[in-house]
């Protein structure tokens, strides 16, 4: 039998920056229920193929590691404003005294299922819709990464399998 609890993944993203009352490392918790809460993913594949006129295949190897961290949360939860905060760090320094933005890092961690993905040099590229009505209650959030590494590995619950 594998094991999984939701309970047991943390999403942990550290986006500091000059004059920030925010907490510079959190851990995200503002999540409402539902299936695919988390997603990781990268930007571009591994390898593209091209063939040739006889059927010969080459494998184009890629060195792009770029991903997307996307999530909801709850529309009254503190990491909205964080997010939305660094965002708009990030937005005036376009205006500003040319100073350079400290990228966004971000972890997740499934604690049950040892599996782990480390992004690196992230930013948010657009502002998430601020949308009311009787049924909104969720703000999406998309972190654009310039590397996702991922690892994925056995649970510990996998020892105990007869």
């Amino acid at each position: 039998m594998y094991q999984y609890s939701f309970a047991n993944v943390d999403l942990i993203i550290e986006a500091d920056y000059p004059g920030n009352s925010n907490p510079a490392s959190f851990k995200v918790e503002g999540f409402s229920t539902g299936e695919n809460l988390i997603n990781v993913m990268r930007r571009a594949p591994i390898a593209t193929t091209t063939f040739g006129a006889y059927g010969d295949m080459v494998v184009n190897m890629q060195r792009i590691r770029a991903g997307d961290l996307t999530f909801p949360v709850l529309m009254n939860a503190p990491e909205n404003k964080y997010l939305q905060d660094w965002a708009n760090f990030f937005q005036a320094q376009a205006d500003a005294d040319g100073a350079l933005v400290t990228p966004i890092q971000a972890k997740l961690v499934d604690n049950m299922g040892a599996d782990k993905a480390q992004l690196n040099n992230g930013v948010i590229l657009a502002m998430p819709a601020m949308s009311r009505g009787q049924t909104m209650n969720t703000i999406t959030w998309v972190l654009t990464f310039e590397s996702v590494v991922f690892d994925r590995d056995n649970g510990g619950d996998g020892v105990n399998l007869g």
